[in-house]
């Protein structure tokens, strides 16, 4: 089983970077195409005329998978067959043709084709469809697709090396063989939100049983989502609605709490976070580091400070902490010294963060270290490219070293970019009055 799960991973790397499998070719298709890039499966099943023999095997390739991501198992079966008759061993249109036999109970079809190939048969296939030689329950493979699915960010934690098509095939397969299976509707939900699909997200959230361990977050995820649309109201109604029916799930009076946060209402984030401390159950130091966010959001540092301060006493190596704490100080002036060795032990607990990299460039020209805050911050913005405040921290840096143009640049470049929350545009805009005045 080691060296088949092994396998499955070399297999799905093939999968996930194969410019045969999904390459755009010479298709006259090419809205489909798009579609396809664009996870828009209703548009590629229009432009694909089904009954066409003309289309190339990129095409079928694609038309399949789009088929099955809209749940339209008898019409993939049908493009299965015409993949398989140009490819015999094509391994999406096997499992095709495989679940939809399940699916008529037709198995003695399979296991002919399973034992007519036992040499020859596909890892990825044996580990999908076979348990000691012998064919899985549906159940078994549903969960099996699921499993690969799990292996695929186990194994390619960047979301640039992941083919989310494949994987919503994947998990489409797992609920047309089981549509009880809730884990493979929440996942697929979280997919489509991690595509910033998020019209798509609550059809499959709502599947999952209010029995399921997957109900709540799915629920939250739900709310999240409208969010995400900007439906606020509805958002904070679905997350008290939540709570009313889940009394024993105090958690679900932090993501009340978080929603606020994130969404921008700090002072009703902020007052939430206040009832959840006296909580003794939940995790008190994170909860005071973002009251104190809130707080500081809210310009009332004395109050953040208390509850930066208080959090570390509880958890002192959080980077998270010691770098609001620190910046904060820095900004006013406050604890140069102190700050610039907290911020050097928060990078070095989290060196890929880069808000946590320009505070301590923000350190550095503080204490006049420019030309290290000018290194520092250049890689910030390498990491974050678009991150307007850390654009203005540069062209100040700039700036002080008499490189006046870059600064200018650095700044516009900001100005472009800001958020009305980063409030830094009134500050820009006098910084360039004033170069150009001068």
């Amino acid at each position: 089983m080691i060296k088949k799960i092994t396998f499955l991973f070399f297999t799905l790397f093939f999968l996930l970077n194969s410019n045969s499998l999904y390459a755009l070719g010479t298709s006259s298709y090419l809205i489909s195409h798009i579609a396809f890039n664009s996870y828009d499966f209703e548009n590629v099943f229009d432009q694909f005329d089904i009954k066409k023999n003309e289309l190339n095997l990129h095409d079928y390739q694609i038309k399949l998978i789009a088929l099955i991501n809209l749940n339209k198992l008898t019409f993939a079966n049908d493009i299965a067959l015409k993949i398989l008759e140009k490819d015999p061993d094509n391994q999406e249109a096997l499992i095709v043709n495989f679940v939809y036999l399940l699916s008529k109970n037709e198995t003695s079809k399979i296991n002919i084709y399973l034992n007519n190939n036992r040499k020859n048969i596909n890892e990825l296939i044996d580990f999908i469809f076979l348990k000691n030689n012998e064919l899985k329950s549906s159940g078994e493979i549903s969960n099996s697709f699921i499993e690969i699915v799990k292996a695929s960010f186990t194994n390619f934690p960047s979301s640039n090396e992941i083919n989310y098509n494949l994987l919503i095939f994947y998990l489409s397969m797992s609920t047309i063989l089981n549509s009880e299976n809730n884990e493979a509707w929440f996942l697929t939900g979280q997919l489509y939100q991690m595509i910033e699909e998020y019209e798509k997200v609550e059809f499959f959230y709502k599947k999952i049983s209010s029995h399921s361990s997957y109900f709540i977050d799915a629920q939250r995820n739900i709310a999240f989502n409208y969010g995400k649309l900007f439906a606020f109201e509805k958002a904070e109604k679905k997350i008290k609605d939540l709570i009313q029916i889940s009394k024993n799930h105090p958690d679900l009076l932090k993501i009340l709490a978080d929603f606020y946060r994130s969404n921008r209402y700090f002072k009703l984030a902020a007052k939430q976070y206040s009832e959840l401390i006296q909580n003794k159950e939940l995790n008190l130091w994170n909860l005071l580091y973002l009251r104190g966010i809130c707080y500081e959001r809210l310009n009332q540092w004395d109050l953040a400070e208390k509850d930066f301060l208080s959090s570390l006493e509880l958890k002192p190596d959080s980077p998270n902490v010691l770098n609001y704490l620190a910046y904060g100080w820095i900004e006013k002036d406050e604890n140069i010294d102190l700050s610039l060795n907290m911020l050097e032990e928060a990078y070095e607990a989290n060196p890929n963060s880069y808000y946590i990299l320009d505070s301590l460039a923000w350190a550095h020209y503080k204490k006049n270290n420019l030309e290290l805050a000018a290194e520092l911050m250049e890689k910030v913005i390498d990491m974050a490219p678009g991150e307007a405040i850390s654009l203005d921290h540069l062209g100040d840096i700039y700036f002080s070293l008499n490189r006046k143009r870059e600064a200018v640049f650095f700044w516009n470049q900001a100005k472009d970019l800001a958020e009305p929350e980063d409030n830094i545009n009134e500050d820009i805009i006098e910084k360039l009055e004033n170069y150009y005045e001068g």
